[in-house]
């Protein structure tokens, strides 16, 4: 059954069961496995009585599939059937979802599944129960003698059974259980199975609607002509010749918004000022934004380049600061009464370009008294906050309808695109208005993912023991740029003494950053290669290095939230050898390079095999190995690991947001390109078998790997290294 099906028979009948768990009611579910609050997850299930299961998805589906995977959490202690669920997404609603503690509807970090694990386990048992204990009054027993499986409440040792559907409307008029039983983990049937996405289908045939989609009675289109150079602004335009297209509306300029007050400096926006124009279609506004005569002034930023940017880097490469943390010793790496020698190397991570398949869009009516929005969000809390902010409304005036999106990479977790929509909408009369970012807007004005300038410096002693390491991290984005305690980075290897110090470029960016698929990593990654230059001046396999840093597996309690477990990076280490066959001789040219890292709770290593030829660089196969702790669907892991990578070797061969006179040099995806089918290698992915009995968040372990993994292979193919991406700065293509 369709999902549209599903609606449509259940408003039909007006029957089934709609399970309601908030903190108003009176079922609050108390959980008996370890969660310290009551769930908040409202309207999460319904079942009509055909016995067809609709899950509400409260968080973002931007195409990682991790829809389906919280479908087969909740159908696994539901004992639903599992052809029988379908997947909704509701409008969204602050007071009923919005929970720091349960998650929210955030999506983003890694965490949907980990924030909701518990949560939806507790919902689906009680669900059960309660379709148990009306099984059990039709049939004058005790609940004690049904159980529930496949869709089907049973009576033990009878033939008697009844479908969720024929239970369903008496078992809305359970009370919600208080207490749940669980099941054990050797009871799943769903639970770590690989399950092909619930929206593939829909999305094969077209019946998934994106926000781009959105047709609403008296739509107008709308596109932004936005200052090309970053803090510049609006010194005056001309719209005759865009006002002579046929069906232009109108034009007028959009105002600068500073955004996000709310936890400043997190998750920072800033809107720059443009021309909208307006259009009864998007070729018309298309041609219009064309059309218009603008002159900028490009300000600070309008003489200044990519070239310009990274001397200031360098700068700040070369002076010392105030450490952020640091073990041990925080000058022992210049202790030259013990050290014999001292390597340093520097290393640059470009901005990236998020790429979303789906283009920005939202579609916006600001009325007098209220707002409806239609987007694909992230975090559609931002946006609440925002245009409660920005346009004086209340949450109870605000509506936001939520839509898988194409693509997000943490793009869509900023709430700029509706707000830009909702401003139109209003300047263009309170109509409604789909604003549209083009493909060259995108290239010109988007977000990029942050820049990363890594100086590395490592000591050794006089017996050749890896004593001190030194990290300098310069970067652009201001998440995180000020720690409240002095904390490291997780860092994996027992050291003596590390120091990280750290510097933001916060006020000299030439490109507004934010977030990407492994938010800030991705640089700090590089000290895998570090590790390996290591390894070379000690003449030893990189590998065997790397082991011997682990000191036999313990735990080492340095660096961010979590402690690194010597032991599951042990794990995945030489699962990820032997699969690679690690050590094996290889062909003149051919080299392997690894790159493990923690990334929260979860561990993971990349072993890339390369071929080097005449400037030509062959991946012939990445293995990955990952310990994630429960693994719910199989294949989605497999897919979003495997996905993590395509993106990384996209950076690797094209990334970077070059920039001169303040304005992007690429212009469209023929200068800025992605990684084609044919460039993708083979790929396997290993799981390690883990005692956690809680999943871990899989969304962006591995793209900040991939990278390191080649670039050390290529080292140990060529002798070539290389410190900084894209591979066409060193003219090195792939095959």
């Amino acid at each position: 059954m369709q999902r549209r099906d599903f609606i449509r028979s259940a408003g039909l009948l007006s029957g089934g069961l709609v399970l309601s768990i908030n903190a108003s009611s009176n079922g609050i579910i108390v959980c008996k496995q370890g969660a310290t609050a009551p769930g908040i997850l409202g309207d999460f299930i319904k079942i009509n009585n055909q016995g067809d299961v609709l899950y509400q998805f409260v968080k973002h589906e931007m195409g990682q599939g991790v829809s389906t995977a919280m479908a087969q959490i909740l159908a696994e202690e539901l004992c639903a059937d599992w052809e029988k669920v379908t997947i909704d997404f509701p409008r969204a609603d602050m007071k009923r979802y919005q929970n720091d503690k349960n998650g929210g509807h955030d999506t983003g970090g890694s965490c949907t599944i980990i924030y909701q694990w518990d949560l939806l386990r507790n919902a689906g048992a009680a669900a059960r129960e309660m379709l148990i204990a009306a099984a059990a009054k039709q049939w004058k027993t005790q609940a004690e003698n049904c159980y529930a499986e496949n869709g089907f409440v049973l009576r033990k040792g009878s033939s008697k059974k009844l479908s969720f559907g024929e239970l369903a409307s008496a078992a809305s008029e359970e009370a919600v259980p208080t207490e749940v039983k669980l099941k054990e983990p050797d009871k799943y049937q769903l639970i770590g199975k690989p399950k092909t996405a619930k929206l593939i289908p829909g999305i094969v045939t077209g019946e998934i609607k994106y926000s781009l989609d959105v047709k609403v009675p008296g739509m107008l289109y709308a596109l932004i002509a936005r200052c090309p150079v970053f803090k510049g602004k609006l010194k005056n335009f001309d719209a005759t010749e865009a006002m002579k297209v046929q069906g232009a509306k109108k034009v007028f300029n959009t105002k600068p918004i500073a955004g996000l007050q709310m936890n400043a400096p997190y998750m920072p926006y800033d809107i720059r000022e443009g021309v909208a124009v307006v259009a009864d279609s998007f070729w018309a506004a298309k041609q219009m934004q064309a059309k218009l005569v603008i002159e900028w002034d490009d300000g600070i930023n309008g003489n200044l380049s990519s070239e310009d940017f990274e001397k200031m880097a360098w700068k700040k490469a070369t002076h010392r600061t105030d450490p952020t943390g640091y073990t041990g010793d925080e000058n022992a790496v210049s202790n030259l009464g013990h050290i014999r020698k001292t390597l340093r190397a520097s290393y640059v991570y470009p901005q990236q370009l998020h790429s979303c398949m789906e283009p920005l869009n939202c579609t916006a009516h600001v009325g007098e008294n209220d707002c409806e929005i239609w987007i694909g969000s992230q975090a559609p809390h931002l946006i609440d906050n925002e245009i409660r902010r920005v346009f004086g409304f209340s949450s109870d005036q605000i509506k936001i309808n939520l839509f898988p999106s194409g693509g997000g990479f943490g793009r869509r977790y900023y709430p700029d695109m509706a707000l830009e929509a909702a401003f139109i909408s209003k300047e263009a009369g309170h109509v409604p208005v789909k604003m549209v970012w083009t493909r060259e807007d995108d290239h010109q004005c988007n977000l990029g993912h942050l820049y990363q300038h890594m100086e590395y410096q490592a000591a050794l002693d006089k017996e050749n023991n890896l004593y001190a390491w030194y990290e300098k991290e310069i970067r652009t984005y201001t998440w995180a740029a000020k720690y409240t305690d002095p904390k490291l980075p997780s860092m994996a290897y027992d050291i003596p003494n590390v120091r990280y110090d750290f510097e933001d470029m916060i006020d000299e960016e030439l490109v507004h950053s934010s977030a990407w698929r492994g938010v800030d990593g991705h640089g700090r990654f590089y000290g895998e290669c570090f590790i390996d230059e290591i390894a070379a001046e000690l003449k030893k396999d990189p590998l065997e290095f790397r082991l011997s840093l682990l000191k036999g597996g313990r735990d080492v309690f340095v660096g961010d939230a979590e402690p690194v477990h010597g032991s599951r990076i042990l794990n995945v280490l030489n699962l990820a050898a032997e699969k690679a066959k690690w050590g094996e001789k290889l062909k003149p040219g051919q080299g392997k390079g690894i790159a493990v890292s923690p990334y929260g709770n979860n561990y993971c290593a990349v072993i890339a095999d390369v071929t080097m030829q005449d400037q030509k660089l062959t991946i012939n196969k990445i293995t990955i190995a990952v310990d994630c702790g429960r693994v719910i669907n199989q294949s989605g892991v497999e897919n979003q690991l495997i996905g993590g990578i395509v993106w990384s070797l996209t950076a690797l061969y094209y990334g970077g947001l070059p920039i001169k006179n303040g304005r992007a040099v690429h212009t469209n995806f023929h200068e800025n390109k992605l990684l084609r089918m044919y460039e993708c290698p083979p790929m396997e992915v290993h799981f390690v078998a883990t005692t956690e009995d809680k999943p871990g968040g899989v969304g962006e372990i591995s793209s900040p790997l991939g990278v390191p993994a080649v670039l050390n292979a290529i080292y140990a193919a060529s002798g070539k290294r290389i410190r900084k991406i894209p591979l066409a700065l060193h003219d090195i293509t792939s095959s």
